[in-house]
């Protein structure tokens, strides 16, 4: 099971959407796939410098749960069923919307609600100042 969402969870979301339980995939092999894109959200979150990865907060496992959940569904659903032609909205849509969140927490714009990065996100300049006097002979 992942650290935000399960292939479970997935599979029960592909059931809401009437398509019906994948013949050929069970919830081990879409477990595989949550592995997958949870490592890549840990790694941009690791990139911004937060220090709690894979994140704990319950607001934080929620919000990356559902963007993985998603995009885990429209990822098992194109694998399986390969549709000729046009995929449907909401796999393009979801797909769409996982980029997009991934591009917003790289940004900086996305941040998770629980904690916060110990370091500067990506697009944020930190500046120290420091005064030079000359030096003084006495």
């Amino acid at each position: 099971m992942g650290h935000y969402t399960s292939g479970a969870d997935v599979l029960d979301l592909l059931l809401a959407l009437k398509i019906g339980p994948p013949a050929r995939f069970t919830s081990a092999d879409v477990e595989k796939l949550v592995a997958g894109v949870e490592a890549e959200v840990d790694g941009l979150l690791k990139g911004q410098g937060y220090a709690t990865v894979p994140a704990t907060g319950a607001s934080a496992v929620e919000l990356i749960g559902l963007q993985v959940r998603r995009k885990v569904a429209a990822l098992t659903y194109l694998t399986l069923y390969q549709p000729t032609g046009r995929a449907p909205d909401w796999t393009r849509m979801w797909d769409a919307d996982y980029d997009a969140f991934k591009q917003a927490v790289q940004d900086g714009k996305q941040r998770l609600v629980d904690q916060d990065p110990t370091t500067a996100q990506s697009g944020q300049a930190v500046a120290q100042l420091f005064r030079v006097l000359p030096r003084r002979r006495a």
